[in-house]
């Protein structure tokens, strides 16, 4: 009896012993698979300019508007004696000066033409017509307005305290009237310009006159920038800029609008991608990833945009059971020819981020100011932003641009 129980027990041993060693091949199989994070030592960030850096040193002064020669006759230490100078450093600082008015004093006379029966004068050249304000300070005031996007009382209260000049907030509506009407002819010449575009990105946003809602569209080429403020958002507003027979290329979002263009269009992969990547569960991931995938095949270049369509095909035929992502999928569906233009125009972009750029400075003037209050506003609005932006595109000078066109309608 004892040795068949010492026998079990042996047997059980052994295959206790078998069972652990299998169990141990397993384990070691298993942390193969498992990724373990190399512990890397991160080491801190040196402060200042990389090693064996040039310096970057600001450059001298082109003019020097006054010199200053500095001498002591006396240590500043301990008062003893001192001797010649044994060299010399030159260093420079640059200042403004203290901001004032120039005031104009104009000695006009009257004359008799004797062939008229009436009195005539001479007009000033550099004076604006019934102003008491000059050309640079309607461009100063301008420049605040949609350069810098201030409110009006913030315009008034730095104009007194940097130049003592005393002005309301409705002389400088007046002035910004006043130049929207000077720039009128360069305003029309951007928008007949447009029509001319081989790529024009186009996009809208609201906008409120007075507590009424309307829609602001802008127009942006590589070198021109259109603003419009309209009562619409359809086609007829498309139809009014670009025309029917656009030639150009048409980049845009899915706004049903665009889908009445004739012409060739290209939509905006972002606005596709941000709705999926916001889906946020296992089928958005999954098709956000195919998605953002194609769009980088096709910036490949190794694709044509036949291949990348049949691509997006593969993609429409999946079913989903989110209703996000049908949502999606019925947009691709719905405007399916225009997704891979780019692919065949180099020039191309696959998002419309450029119109979005264009629209950016407005919307933050509309948050300050919540819009227009009266039709003229709105029109000074998409005359001067259109200007100067457009400027911006061509690396023109504002000031020295919008001086010229406002000399030229004081002729």
């Amino acid at each position: 009896m004892t040795c068949e129980s010492c026998i079990e027990k042996d047997r059980i041993i052994s295959e206790l012993i078998k069972r652990i060693e299998e169990l141990e091949q397993q384990v070691r199989e298993l942390k193969s698979y498992i990724w373990k994070p190399k512990i890397q030592t991160v080491k801190p960030l040196k402060l200042g300019p990389p090693e064996n850096h040039e310096p970057n040193n600001r450059p001298i002064p082109k003019h020097i508007d006054e010199t200053k020669k500095l001498s002591l006759k006396r240590c500043p230490e301990c008062n003893g004696k001192l001797s010649k100078p044994i060299r010399v450093r030159k260093r420079y600082t640059e200042d403004i000066r203290q901001p004032e008015p120039y005031n104009t004093e104009y000695h006009i006379p009257y004359y008799y033409c004797r062939k008229c029966k009436r009195q005539v004068s001479p007009k000033p050249a550099d004076a604006i017509p019934k102003c008491r304000f000059g050309i640079k300070l309607m461009l100063l005031t301008t420049y605040l307005r949609y350069g810098m996007l201030m409110p009006l009382n913030k315009i008034s209260n730095l104009l007194k305290a940097c130049y003592g000049i005393s002005i309301s907030e409705g002389c400088i509506v007046d002035s910004l009237s006043r130049f929207a009407e000077y720039a009128g002819s360069e305003f029309e010449r951007i928008k007949q310009k447009v029509r001319e575009l081989a790529v024009v990105n186009i996009d809208e946003t609201g906008w409120r006159i007075n507590g009424r809602n309307v829609w602001l569209w802008d127009f942006i080429g590589e070198e021109l920038a259109l603003l419009l403020i309209r009562n619409s958002r359809g086609k007829d507003v498309l139809s009014e800029v670009i025309g029917d027979d656009y030639n150009g290329v048409v980049v845009s979002d899915c706004l049903y609008t665009y889908r009445k263009l004739a012409c060739r269009q290209q939509k905006c992969w972002a606005h596709v991608l941000r709705r999926t990547k916001s889906i946020g569960n296992k089928e958005g991931v999954l098709l956000h990833r195919r998605l953002k995938r194609m769009v980088e095949l096709g910036k490949s270049g190794k694709f044509s945009e036949s291949h990348m369509l049949k691509m997006l095909d593969k993609v429409l035929g999946i079913k989903y059971a989110d209703y996000r992502c049908t949502a999606v999928i019925n947009t691709l569906r719905k405007d399916r020819e225009h997704w891979f233009t780019y692919v065949s125009v180099p020039a191309l972009s696959s998002n419309n981020n450029a119109a979005e750029i264009g629209l950016r400075q407005s919307v933050v003037m509309r948050k300050i100011t919540g819009g227009n209050r009266s039709e003229k506003g709105a029109r000074n609005h998409e005359v001067i932003m259109s200007v100067m932006q457009t400027w911006n595109k061509e690396g023109r000078d504002f000031f020295e641009e919008a001086y010229k066109i406002v000399q030229e309608n004081l002729r």
